[in-house]
């Protein structure tokens, strides 16, 4: 949410205080996943940058519905992946193995597809008015 309220430099302090407080209680080598807009992507990776090991990729989660919005509705999300620390991240994956294969492309329903079910998962999502507060 400060994205609107903050300048690009003020935005990039407050991905970077943020980002260092979640790297401070993560183990050496744990993989963060920050989502983040189209249009603060650079900021994201700025800030990222300047706080963790390494960037390793950036995934692209593709929606099943266009999102609300622009006349170019967003159908997809930024997910920027980073490795806290300097130990190398656990790659627990086995490609091939099990039917399993990881690409930086992801199909996902998002929150606004409506199907059987979706009142529930609205409840757990953390944009929810109705979502536990922590």
């Amino acid at each position: 949410m400060a994205s609107g309220e903050l300048s690009r430099t003020d935005f990039v302090g407050f991905l970077s205080s943020t980002l260092t407080a979640a790297a401070a209680v993560s183990r050496d080598g744990a993989v963060h996943f920050v989502c983040m807009d189209w249009r603060h992507i650079g900021e994201l990776l700025e800030a990222g940058d300047t706080v963790y090991g390494e960037t390793l990729n950036i995934v692209v989660w593709v929606k099943s519905n266009a999102g609300q919005g622009s006349f170019y509705r967003s159908q997809h999300e930024l997910i920027g992946v980073f490795r806290v620390g300097d130990a190398p991240h656990l790659n627990n994956v086995e490609l091939g193995r099990h039917g399993r294969s990881r690409s930086n492309v992801w199909h996902y329903g998002g929150m606004n597809t409506f199907r059987a079910g979706r009142l529930e998962d609205l409840k757990s999502h953390p944009r929810s008015s109705r979502s536990p507060r922590l």
